[in-house]
Protein backbone atom coordinates (compact mmCIF):
# COMPACT_ATOMS: atom_id res chain seq x y z
CA UNK A 1 0.00 0.00 0.00
CA UNK A 2 1.65 3.22 -0.89
CA UNK A 3 0.51 5.27 1.95
CA UNK A 4 2.30 2.28 4.10
CA UNK A 5 5.23 3.09 2.14
CA UNK A 6 5.27 6.67 2.37
CA UNK A 7 4.71 6.01 6.35
CA UNK A 8 8.12 4.29 6.78
CA UNK A 9 9.76 6.44 4.63
CA UNK A 10 8.89 9.38 6.79
CA UNK A 11 9.63 7.35 9.99
CA UNK A 12 13.18 6.35 8.57
CA UNK A 13 13.98 10.34 7.30
CA UNK A 14 12.59 11.43 10.93
CA UNK A 15 13.89 8.70 13.36
CA UNK A 16 10.36 8.60 15.15
CA UNK A 17 7.15 9.92 13.86
CA UNK A 18 3.73 10.47 15.84
CA UNK A 19 0.59 9.08 15.28
CA UNK A 20 -0.89 12.81 15.63
CA UNK A 21 1.97 13.92 12.99
CA UNK A 22 1.30 11.12 10.89
CA UNK A 23 -3.18 11.62 11.03
CA UNK A 24 -1.91 14.98 9.98
CA UNK A 25 0.24 14.25 7.31
CA UNK A 26 -2.49 11.54 5.24
CA UNK A 27 -5.61 13.50 6.26
CA UNK A 28 -6.81 10.46 7.87
CA UNK A 29 -7.58 8.83 11.29
CA UNK A 30 -5.36 7.81 14.01
CA UNK A 31 -7.54 4.12 14.04
CA UNK A 32 -5.98 4.03 10.48
CA UNK A 33 -2.28 5.27 11.09
CA UNK A 34 -1.96 2.65 14.37
CA UNK A 35 -3.25 -0.29 11.88
CA UNK A 36 -0.41 0.97 9.01
CA UNK A 37 1.54 1.03 12.04
CA UNK A 38 0.52 -2.09 13.28
CA UNK A 39 0.98 -4.12 9.65
CA UNK A 40 4.56 -2.31 9.44
CA UNK A 41 5.20 -4.07 12.62
CA UNK A 42 4.27 -7.13 11.82
CA UNK A 43 6.25 -6.87 8.90
CA UNK A 44 9.44 -6.57 11.30
CA UNK A 45 10.00 -2.88 9.60
CA UNK A 46 9.23 -0.62 12.52
CA UNK A 47 8.47 -0.67 16.51
CA UNK A 48 5.40 1.17 17.86
CA UNK A 49 6.51 2.84 20.92
CA UNK A 50 4.67 5.84 23.00
CA UNK A 51 2.30 6.69 20.90
CA UNK A 52 3.93 6.46 17.58
CA UNK A 53 6.53 3.96 15.83
CA UNK A 54 10.63 4.38 15.21
CA UNK A 55 12.75 2.18 13.02
CA UNK A 56 13.23 -1.43 14.13
CA UNK A 57 17.83 -1.21 14.11
CA UNK A 58 17.14 2.16 16.09
CA UNK A 59 15.92 0.12 19.03
CA UNK A 60 18.44 -2.50 18.78
CA UNK A 61 20.35 -1.92 22.18
CA UNK A 62 23.66 -3.82 22.70
CA UNK A 63 23.33 -5.72 25.55
CA UNK A 64 25.17 -5.47 28.86
CA UNK A 65 27.74 -8.02 28.19
CA UNK A 66 28.42 -6.52 24.79
CA UNK A 67 29.11 -2.86 26.46
CA UNK A 68 30.96 -4.23 29.04
CA UNK A 69 33.71 -5.36 26.76
CA UNK A 70 33.67 -2.40 24.40
CA UNK A 71 36.50 0.26 26.00
CA UNK A 72 37.23 -1.25 28.61
CA UNK A 73 40.42 0.74 29.40
CA UNK A 74 39.07 4.32 29.06
CA UNK A 75 35.95 3.16 31.22
CA UNK A 76 38.35 1.87 34.23
CA UNK A 77 40.19 5.48 33.75
CA UNK A 78 36.65 7.11 34.15
CA UNK A 79 34.95 5.13 37.02
CA UNK A 80 38.47 5.43 38.95
CA UNK A 81 37.89 9.71 38.50
CA UNK A 82 34.37 8.72 39.14
CA UNK A 83 35.01 7.42 42.61
CA UNK A 84 37.33 10.23 44.48
CA UNK A 85 34.12 12.43 44.05
CA UNK A 86 32.39 10.30 46.49
CA UNK A 87 32.48 10.91 50.17
CA UNK A 88 31.67 8.87 52.83
CA UNK A 89 27.51 9.11 53.78
CA UNK A 90 27.29 9.92 50.10
CA UNK A 91 23.42 8.38 48.71
CA UNK A 92 24.11 7.63 44.96
CA UNK A 93 22.00 7.13 41.93
CA UNK A 94 23.93 4.83 39.51
CA UNK A 95 22.35 3.87 36.22
CA UNK A 96 22.24 0.60 34.48
CA UNK A 97 25.78 0.61 32.33
CA UNK A 98 29.16 -0.43 32.06
CA UNK A 99 30.74 2.52 33.39
CA UNK A 100 28.67 2.62 36.88
CA UNK A 101 29.10 -1.15 37.31
CA UNK A 102 32.97 -0.39 37.55
CA UNK A 103 31.82 2.58 39.36
CA UNK A 104 30.07 0.47 41.92
CA UNK A 105 33.17 -1.91 42.33
CA UNK A 106 35.40 0.82 43.48
CA UNK A 107 32.90 2.75 45.85
CA UNK A 108 32.36 -0.93 47.96
CA UNK A 109 35.05 0.03 50.23
CA UNK A 110 33.57 3.53 51.37
CA UNK A 111 31.73 3.80 54.67
CA UNK A 112 28.53 4.10 54.90
CA UNK A 113 27.40 5.40 51.81
CA UNK A 114 23.53 4.87 49.96
CA UNK A 115 23.38 2.98 46.58
CA UNK A 116 20.48 2.79 44.93
CA UNK A 117 19.97 1.21 41.32
CA UNK A 118 17.75 -0.30 38.60
CA UNK A 119 20.59 -2.61 37.95
CA UNK A 120 21.35 -6.45 37.95
CA UNK A 121 24.79 -6.63 37.45
CA UNK A 122 25.43 -3.60 40.13
CA UNK A 123 23.39 -5.33 43.16
CA UNK A 124 25.30 -8.87 42.00
CA UNK A 125 28.50 -7.20 42.78
CA UNK A 126 27.10 -5.49 45.66
CA UNK A 127 24.78 -7.79 47.44
CA UNK A 128 27.26 -8.96 50.42
CA UNK A 129 28.28 -5.16 50.91
CA UNK A 130 27.73 -4.85 54.69
CA UNK A 131 28.88 -1.41 54.62
CA UNK A 132 26.00 0.29 52.68
CA UNK A 133 22.94 0.59 51.57
CA UNK A 134 21.56 -0.74 48.53
CA UNK A 135 17.74 0.10 47.68
CA UNK A 136 16.80 -1.73 44.34
CA UNK A 137 14.59 0.10 42.21
CA UNK A 138 11.62 -2.24 40.75
CA UNK A 139 10.21 -2.32 37.62
CA UNK A 140 9.62 -4.50 34.18
CA UNK A 141 12.92 -6.41 33.13
CA UNK A 142 14.63 -4.94 30.29
CA UNK A 143 16.98 -7.82 29.34
CA UNK A 144 19.54 -6.50 27.48
CA UNK A 145 20.60 -3.85 29.60
CA UNK A 146 19.99 -6.07 32.67
CA UNK A 147 17.79 -2.79 34.32
CA UNK A 148 14.90 -2.81 35.70
CA UNK A 149 12.40 0.19 34.05
CA UNK A 150 8.71 1.49 33.30
CA UNK A 151 6.75 3.55 35.58
CA UNK A 152 6.83 1.96 38.99
CA UNK A 153 11.04 2.80 38.56
CA UNK A 154 10.08 5.93 37.28
CA UNK A 155 7.59 6.47 40.28
CA UNK A 156 10.59 5.04 43.12
CA UNK A 157 12.84 7.79 41.64
CA UNK A 158 10.74 10.58 42.04
CA UNK A 159 10.12 9.71 45.87
CA UNK A 160 13.94 9.51 46.26
CA UNK A 161 16.73 12.05 46.43
CA UNK A 162 20.41 11.54 46.66
CA UNK A 163 23.46 13.85 47.03
CA UNK A 164 24.82 12.41 43.76
CA UNK A 165 24.05 11.05 40.61
CA UNK A 166 26.10 9.31 38.08
CA UNK A 167 24.44 8.19 34.65
CA UNK A 168 26.24 7.02 31.56
CA UNK A 169 24.05 8.31 28.59
CA UNK A 170 24.44 6.81 25.20
CA UNK A 171 24.81 9.98 23.38
CA UNK A 172 26.50 13.30 24.23
CA UNK A 173 25.35 15.62 21.73
CA UNK A 174 25.59 19.58 21.54
CA UNK A 175 22.10 20.18 22.36
CA UNK A 176 22.60 17.40 25.22
CA UNK A 177 22.26 14.07 26.97
CA UNK A 178 20.85 11.05 24.61
CA UNK A 179 19.63 7.88 24.57
CA UNK A 180 18.79 4.96 22.34
CA UNK A 181 15.14 3.76 23.88
CA UNK A 182 12.29 6.11 25.69
CA UNK A 183 12.63 3.61 28.65
CA UNK A 184 16.40 3.80 29.27
CA UNK A 185 16.26 7.75 28.91
CA UNK A 186 13.26 8.17 31.36
CA UNK A 187 14.98 6.87 33.93
CA UNK A 188 18.52 8.45 33.28
CA UNK A 189 16.40 11.97 33.47
CA UNK A 190 14.23 10.92 36.59
CA UNK A 191 17.78 9.98 38.15
CA UNK A 192 19.32 13.46 37.67
CA UNK A 193 15.71 15.19 38.33
CA UNK A 194 16.03 13.69 41.93
CA UNK A 195 19.88 13.88 42.61
CA UNK A 196 21.27 17.00 44.35
CA UNK A 197 25.12 17.18 41.91
CA UNK A 198 24.61 15.24 38.20
CA UNK A 199 27.82 13.53 36.97
CA UNK A 200 27.64 12.21 33.38
CA UNK A 201 30.32 9.35 32.63
CA UNK A 202 30.64 9.59 29.02
CA UNK A 203 33.98 8.00 27.04
CA UNK A 204 34.79 9.69 23.80
CA UNK A 205 32.94 7.24 21.33
CA UNK A 206 29.36 9.07 23.28
CA UNK A 207 30.54 12.96 22.25
CA UNK A 208 28.61 13.05 18.47
CA UNK A 209 26.78 9.65 18.61
CA UNK A 210 24.05 10.75 16.03
CA UNK A 211 22.45 7.13 16.24
CA UNK A 212 20.85 8.31 20.00
CA UNK A 213 17.33 10.16 18.78
CA UNK A 214 15.91 9.68 22.20
CA UNK A 215 16.48 13.00 24.65
CA UNK A 216 17.51 13.23 27.85
CA UNK A 217 17.73 15.95 29.18
CA UNK A 218 19.45 19.26 28.53
CA UNK A 219 23.47 20.15 30.02
CA UNK A 220 21.39 22.71 32.52
CA UNK A 221 21.18 20.09 34.91
CA UNK A 222 24.60 18.93 34.52
CA UNK A 223 27.21 19.71 37.16
CA UNK A 224 30.25 17.74 36.18
CA UNK A 225 31.34 15.31 32.74
CA UNK A 226 33.92 12.75 32.92
CA UNK A 227 35.64 11.34 30.09
CA UNK A 228 38.76 10.28 28.52
CA UNK A 229 39.29 12.86 26.23
CA UNK A 230 39.07 15.90 25.56
CA UNK A 231 35.65 17.21 24.18
CA UNK A 232 36.29 19.78 21.15
CA UNK A 233 35.67 23.38 21.36
CA UNK A 234 32.48 23.42 20.56
CA UNK A 235 31.14 21.30 23.49
CA UNK A 236 34.02 22.79 25.81
CA UNK A 237 32.48 26.01 25.16
CA UNK A 238 29.07 25.44 25.96
CA UNK A 239 30.46 23.16 29.23
CA UNK A 240 32.10 26.88 29.98
CA UNK A 241 28.78 28.43 29.60
CA UNK A 242 26.96 26.55 31.51
CA UNK A 243 29.88 26.10 34.51
CA UNK A 244 30.33 22.24 33.80
CA UNK A 245 33.16 20.84 35.33
CA UNK A 246 34.96 18.98 32.86
CA UNK A 247 37.33 15.73 34.19
CA UNK A 248 39.84 13.97 31.43
CA UNK A 249 40.51 10.98 33.28
CA UNK A 250 43.73 9.30 33.32
CA UNK A 251 44.08 5.81 30.89
CA UNK A 252 47.65 5.57 31.18
CA UNK A 253 49.63 3.88 33.79
CA UNK A 254 52.45 5.68 35.48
Amino acid sequence: MQRRAEILKLIKENGFKRVSELKDIFQVSEVTIRSDLRMLQEEGKIERNYGGAMMKEELETPSFSETSMLLSEPKAAIAQAAVELIQPGDSLFLDGSSTTLLLAKLARNIENITIISNSIPIFEQLKEITTATLIGIPGSLNPRTQTFVGPYAEKMINDLRATKTFISPKGVLLEGLRDITMVEADIRKRMMDSGNEVIVLADHSKFNNNRTLIPIDSFDAVHTIITDQRPDEAFMSIFAEKNIRVIVADTHDD
